[in-house]
C-alpha cells in the first residue's frame, strides 16, 4: 500500500510540476511544442543516447567547457519531465521560449565557461545571463531560455524614434538595434519567468489537444494568424505588401508524435470554419469507385497514391474558396477576386467537366525494371578527330499504371480519334500507344474501359487491363483507400530491392542498407471531415524485431554519423 501511495504521489508531483511549467506560458501564445521526457526515456535509456554518435558529439562539445561532463544526465535538467517551447510574436520581436525543469542547479551552472560565468547576474535565488538576442533565467526549479527575431520592417519604420530614445551622437543604428533587442528580450524574459497571469491552461482548445501518450506534441492557436505573423515579417522583402491570412478560415491545429513497437506515427488535426467544412465535405463526399479494384493487385505493387473526390464539387466550390483565400490575403483586390471567381463559374460547366473527369484517381507503381536504350556519343582518336558512335546502356524503367474515373466515354473516344488523326496515338485492337519523344525511358499505353481511363507503361499490366477476366487481389489497402479521401503508400523494402546498388554513392548505400533492414513501409492518409476537423496521419512501419521505433531512429542517426 505504501508503494502504491508513493507511486501516486510521485505521479501527482510530476504532473503538477508540468502544470507549473505550463503556467508560465501566456494564454495568447501562438504555438506550443512539448516533449514528454517520461515517455521518451521509457523507450530508450540515457545510456542509449550517450553511447550514440549524436550523444557522443554533444558530450564532446560540453566537455570542452566542463571536463566533468560525461553524459546527458550531467546537464542538470530533469530529462524525465515535460519540456516546452512556445512562440509569441509581437510587431517588433518574435519571441521563442523554452521552459525546462531544473534537477541539479550546480550541474547546470557548471556548463558555463569562466567568461560566461562572469556575466551571470544573480538577484536573490534567480540567476540570469543575457546576450544581444538571447536571455537565460533559472532558479532551483525552472530554466527559461528565450531567443528573439527582430522585425526588419518595424525597426526601419521606427528608426528615428529608437535612435532618439536609445542612441547617442557617436552610435550607428546597427548598434542601437542590438541594444534595443537585448533590452526588450531581457524585459520579456523577466515577465515570463515571473508570470502569474492567464496561462495556456485556460485555453480549452489547448487543454483538449493534450495527449499524455504522445512522445511530443505541437499546438497552434490559429494557423491563419501564425501564417499572417510569419508572412508579415517577410513583407520587408515583398515591397511592403502585407497579406491578411486571418480570414482564410483555418483555425486551431495540433499534431502528435508517437514511437511505438512496429511503427512511428504523426497525427495532425486542423479545425476549419463552416465555409471550408461545407466545401471539403462536398468535395470528398464519395469513395473511390469499386471498379478500380478489379485492376488492383496488392501483391504486385511497390507503391500507390489514391484520391477520391468530386471534380464537379471542386469546380462548384472553387470560386468561393478562391475569393475567400485571396480576397482575404489581399483585401485591396477583393472586388477583383470576386469578379474573377464569378467569371470562372460562368465559363466552366461544372457538371460536364465532372462527367469527363469524376475525381477518382489511382496511381500505382507496379515495378522498377531495366531497359536497354541506345544513345549517341563521340570518340576521339590521337589527333582529336571526332567520330560519332552509337552505344547501348541499361536504365531504370518504371512500370506504372494511372487510373482516372470518367463517365463521358463518348467524348473521350472523340478526343482519342483526333489524337490518332494527328499521329499522337497509334490505334491497336483494344488499346492505344502514345507516340512519346525518343528519349522517354518507357512506352505508354492507353485504354478506356469500365468508365476508367488507363495509362500504363507496363505491357504486363496492359495485358491484364484488356483481358476479359483481369487478375486482382485486394485486402488491407482497399480498406485504407476506400476509408480515406487520399492515401500515399510506399513499400520501402520492395523499392530498395529494385535499385541496383552499383549506381549508389557510399553514403546512399549506407542509408539504403539501414532502411532495408529496419523499415517495411511508409504511408500517409487524409481522412474525411470529422465535424470541423481535417485529420491526417503519417506512419513509418518498422521491423518487427526492433524493440521500438524510437530506437530505430536513434540507431539510424548513429549509423549515418559513423
Amino acid at each position: 500500500m505504501k508503494k502504491i501511495m508513493l507511486t501516486l504521489a510521485l505521479a501527482a508531483t510530476t504532473f503538477s510540476f508540468a502544470q507549473q511549467l505550463e503556467s508560465k506560458i501566456p494564454a495568447n501564445a501562438q504555438a506550443v511544442i512539448s516533449v514528454n521526457g517520461n515517455n521518451v526515456f521509457d523507450l530508450i535509456s540515457l545510456t542509449d543516447f550517450d553511447t550514440n554518435a549524436l550523444g557522443k558529439e554533444m558530450i564532446k562539445e560540453f566537455k570542452r567547457e566542463n571536463e566533468d561532463f560525461n553524459g546527458l544526465a550531467d546537464f542538470g535538467v530533469d530529462l524525465e519531465s515535460k519540456a516546452f517551447y512556445f512562440y509569441q510574436p509581437s510587431d517588433s520581436i518574435s519571441y521563442h521560449s523554452f521552459i525546462l525543469k531544473i534537477k541539479d542547479r550546480k550541474q547546470f551552472e557548471a556548463i558555463f565557461n569562466m567568461s560566461s560565468k562572469n556575466e551571470i547576474v544573480k538577484q536573490g535565488n534567480v540567476s540570469s545571463f543575457t546576450d544581444h538576442n538571447t536571455a537565460i533565467m533559472w532558479n532551483d526549479n525552472i530554466l527559461l531560455f528565450i531567443g528573439g527575431d527582430k522585425s526588419y520592417s518595424y525597426f526601419d519604420e521606427h528608426k528615428e524614434r529608437l535612435m532618439g530614445e536609445f542612441g547617442g551622437d557617436d552610435q550607428d543604428y546597427y548598434d542601437v538595434k542590438k541594444v534595443v533587442v537585448a533590452q526588450w528580450i531581457s524585459n520579456y524574459s523577466s515577465k515570463i519567468f515571473n508570470y502569474n497571469g492567464a496561462s495556456i491552461l485556460s485555453n480549452k482548445n489547448y487543454v483538449k489537444s493534450i495527449d499524455k501518450n504522445a512522445e511530443a506534441s505541437a499546438w497552434i492557436n490559429s494557423y491563419g494568424e501564425l501564417m499572417g505573423g510569419v508572412m508579415g515579417g517577410l513583407s520587408y522583402y515583398m515591397g511592403g505588401i502585407r497579406p491578411d491570412y486571418t480570414s482564410l478560415g483555418f483555425g486551431t491545429m495540433n499534431a502528435h508524435l508517437y514511437f511505438e513497437k512496429g511503427e512511428a506515427k504523426i497525427t495532425t488535426n486542423m479545425e476549419v470554419d463552416d465555409t471550408w467544412k461545407k466545401a471539403i465535405k462536398n468535395i470528398y463526399k464519395s469513395k473511390i469507385d469499386q471498379s478500380f479494384f478489379k485492376y488492383f493487385n496488392e501483391k504486385e505493387i511497390i507503391g500507390y497514391t489514391s484520391v477520391a473526390m468530386s471534380t464537379e464539387a471542386v469546380l462548384d466550390e472553387y470560386p468561393n474558396l478562391i475569393s475567400q483565400i485571396y480576397g482575404g490575403m489581399l483585401p485591396d483586390f477583393k472586388e477583383e477576386m470576386e469578379v474573377g471567381a464569378e467569371l470562372f463559374s460562368v465559363l466552366i460547366d461544372e457538371e460536364a467537366v465532372g462527367d469527363l473527369i469524376t475525381g477518382d484517381m489511382l496511381f500505382v507503381l507496379n515495378d522498377l525494371g531495366e531497359k536497354e536504350v541506345t544513345y549517341t556519343t563521340y570518340e576521339y582518336d590521337d589527333d582529336y578527330k571526332e567520330t560519332e558512335v552509337t552505344k547501348t546502356k541499361t536504365e531504370m524503367n518504371p512500370e506504372f499504371t494511372i487510373m482516372v474515373g470518367s463517365e463521358n466515354e463518348k467524348l473521350l473516344f472523340k478526343l482519342i480519334k483526333l489524337g490518332v488523326k494527328h499521329k499522337a496515338l497509334e490505334q491497336n485492337a483494344n488499346y492505344y500507344k502514345l507516340n512519346l519523344p525518343n528519349k522517354t525511358p518507357f512506352d505508354l499505353y492507353a485504354v478506356i474501359k469500365d468508365e476508367i481511363v488507363f495509362l500504363t507503361s507496363s505491357e504486363k499490366q496492359l495485358a491484364n487491363i484488356i483481358s476479359p477476366n483481369p487478375v486482382s487481389f485486394t485486402g488491407e489497402h482497399k480498406k485504407l483507400i476506400r476509408k480515406n479521401a487520399a492515401v500515399m503508400y510506399l513499400d520501402v523494402k520492395k523499392l530498395l530491392a529494385k535499385i541496383p546498388s552499383e549506381d549508389l554513392r557510399r553514403d546512399e548505400k549506407k542509408m539504403f542498407s539501414f532502411a532495408s533492414d529496419n523499415i517495411n513501409s511508409v504511408h500517409y492518409k487524409t481522412g474525411k471531415m470529422k465535424g470541423n476537423s481535417m485529420v491526417s496521419e503519417f506512419v513509418v512501419d518498422t521491423a518487427d524485431n526492433r524493440e521500438n521505433s524510437l530506437k530505430v531512429l536513434l540507431d539510424f542517426m548513429d549509423f549515418m554519423m559513423k
